[in-house]
């Protein structure tokens, strides 16, 4: 899938194409890399094989919009409901490192709140719907 200037899922599916984002720590945090490392046909290869990648890793692929069982009501429901559950939550002095924002669709739907609650979101599983 070609991710260039494409908007991106910043919680997508390990997949050739994509881009690997950052490490899931101890502590259920993602740290995330200076820069993404593409998936390559060997890195996605190494990272699949492990049970779970997502839980594990953070990955970014073009947003595919209704092709995504997350997408709802022409919106990505997943920093939505984020968001939704972490209302208590406010927009930081000073955004955390991110070599995708521009891009990033959570960041072009609600703004700089995206990026606080980001380091904190775990994929778990993916559900991906016909196009």
């Amino acid at each position: 899938m070609k991710t260039s200037g494409s908007t991106l899922c910043p919680s997508s599916p390990a997949e050739a194409g994509g881009l690997l984002l950052g490490v899931v720590d101890a502590e259920r945090l993602v740290r995330f890399l200076p820069e993404p490392e593409p998936m390559t046909a060997s890195l996605t290869e190494a990272i699949t094989a492990v049970d779970a990648p997502e839980q594990h890793f953070r990955f970014a692929n073009r947003c595919i919009k209704s092709g995504c069982g997350q997408w709802s009501e022409g919106r990505c429901g997943v920093i939505d409901q984020v968001l939704n559950l972490n209302q208590h939550l406010s927009e930081a002095e000073s955004l955390p490192r991110c070599a995708i924002r521009l891009r990033c669709r959570w960041y072009q739907q609600t703004g700089p709140t995206a990026c606080v609650v980001c380091p904190f979101v775990v994929t778990d599983s993916i559900e991906r719907v016909p196009a």
